[in-house]
């Protein structure tokens, strides 16, 4: 059976604040909630992919006090007035695509969890040892911790080559 990880990080430190393992038939928008209620600190913005686009998830963005950076999947329509959610949805209409308002906002962040996961691959194998669903669910905590803790020793510096 196939695990999938899912990861909050934070952007300024590549630290991982919240952690969540689940079987791979849970989609990615059902696990936001849960991994908001993980942590305790205060959180400026939360980006996701199009996979995030979802009430649900707005809604947990909201109540973490939040700005929610989530490109609406393509042809979306406007939510009820005032819904922040609607001004991508008004670039995406205007620009015909989610380009200029993933440049203007920043959304190129989001990457960094793609970077978190690979880096656990990576440093830690990316493998489940374990056979029970609890005790992966700890060893998955452990590699989390141990990558946390390679990350406070410092991250690479990386220079542009000619």
């Amino acid at each position: 059976m196939w695990r999938k990880l899912h990861l909050a990080v934070d952007t300024s430190t590549h630290e991982i604040i919240a952690a969540e393992l689940s079987l791979s038939t849970v989609t990615d928008a059902e696990v936001l909630p849960n991994l908001l209620k993980q942590t305790r600190r205060k959180i400026l913005e939360i980006s996701g992919d199009g996979a995030y686009d979802t009430r649900d998830c707005h809604k947990a963005i909201h109540i973490k006090r939040a700005v929610a950076l989530i490109p609406p999947r393509e042809g979306a329509a406007f939510w009820e007035r005032d819904h922040p959610r609607n001004l991508a949805v008004g670039c995406q209409k205007l620009y015909g695509s989610n380009q200029h308002w993933k440049v203007r906002y920043g959304y190129h962040k989001r990457s960094l969890s793609e970077t978190a996961m690979y880096r656990i691959k990576q440093l830690l194998g990316g493998r489940l040892s374990l056979r029970n669903y609890n005790a992966q669910v700890g060893e998955t905590y452990a590699m989390v911790k141990a990558l946390n803790k390679m990350t406070g020793l410092g991250m690479p510096k990386t220079c542009r080559v000619d």
